[in-house]
C-alpha cells in the first residue's frame, strides 16, 4: 500500500513537471512570436488550430477525478489520525489540504455527469458550497477549538456529507468510513513526538 502511495506521489509530481514544462514552452513560443508584428503594428494572426491542439494536449495531462479524490481520501484519512493524536496544527494542515483538493476537483469538473440511470449533470460546485458552510466548517471549528469529542462527531457528519455527494453523482458504492489504519507513516502524528 505504501509503495502504491509512493508511486502515486511520484506520478503526481511528474504530471506537475510535465504540465509546467508544456506551459513554459508555450509561453516562450508566444514571446518569441511577439517581435514578428507587421509594419502596421498589428500582432500576428493567432493560429487557432495550434492553440486548439495545445489546449487538447494540456487537458490530456490533467489527472482524472478519481485521482484527485484519492488525494482527498489520503488527506482526510490523515486528518482523522492527527485529530485522534490531538495534533491540532497537523490536523489543520490536513483539513486545508483536503479542502483545497476538493476545490481542485471542482475547478476541473464543476459539473459531473451522474452514473445513475438518468445520466443527469450534477452541480458539484453547489453541493460543495453547501457542505463548505455546514459540515466541513464544523470540522474546521472543532479543530480550532481543539475539541476531540466535537472533532470525532463532526468528522463523522462530514463523512455523511461525502456519501451524499457520492450518491448524487451515481456512485453510492463509494461509502466513506472512519479510517481503521493510518495510510501514511512518514509524518509523526504525536504532537510531542521527536
Amino acid at each position: 500500500m505504501r509503495t502504491r502511495l509512493l508511486v502515486r506521489s511520484v506520478l503526481l509530481l511528474l504530471c506537475g513537471a510535465v504540465i509546467g514544462a508544456v506551459v513554459m514552452q508555450w509561453r516562450y513560443s508566444v514571446a518569441a512570436q511577439a517581435p514578428a508584428q507587421s509594419a502596421a503594428g498589428a500582432p500576428p494572426a493567432i493560429d487557432l488550430k495550434a492553440l486548439d491542439a495545445d489546449v487538447t494536449r494540456l487537458k490530456a495531462l490533467l489527472p482524472s477525478n478519481s485521482h484527485i479524490m484519492m488525494d482527498v481520501q489520503w488527506q482526510w484519512t490523515n486528518l482523522w489520525f492527527a485529530g485522534q493524536a490531538k495534533n491540532w496544527p497537523l490536523a489543520q494542515f490536513y483539513f486545508n489540504e483536503t479542502r483545497s483538493h476538493i476545490q481542485w476537483l471542482i475547478k476541473k469538473s464543476p459539473k459531473i455527469r451522474s452514473q445513475g440511470p438518468d445520466k443527469e449533470e450534477v452541480d458539484v460546485q453547489a453541493i460543495f458550497d453547501a457542505v463548505d458552510t455546514s459540515s466541513l466548517a464544523d470540522v474546521k471549528n472543532a479543530i480550532a477549538a481543539k475539541d476531540s469529542a466535537k472533532f470525532a462527531a463532526t468528522y463523522k457528519t462530514m463523512l455523511d456529507s461525502c456519501y451524499s455527494c457520492h450518491k448524487s453523482v451515481g456512485r453510492p458504492y463509494l461509502r466513506p468510513m472512519i479510517p481503521k489504519m493510518q495510510v501514511q507513516s512518514a509524518l509523526e502524528m504525536d504532537p510531542n513526538g521527536t
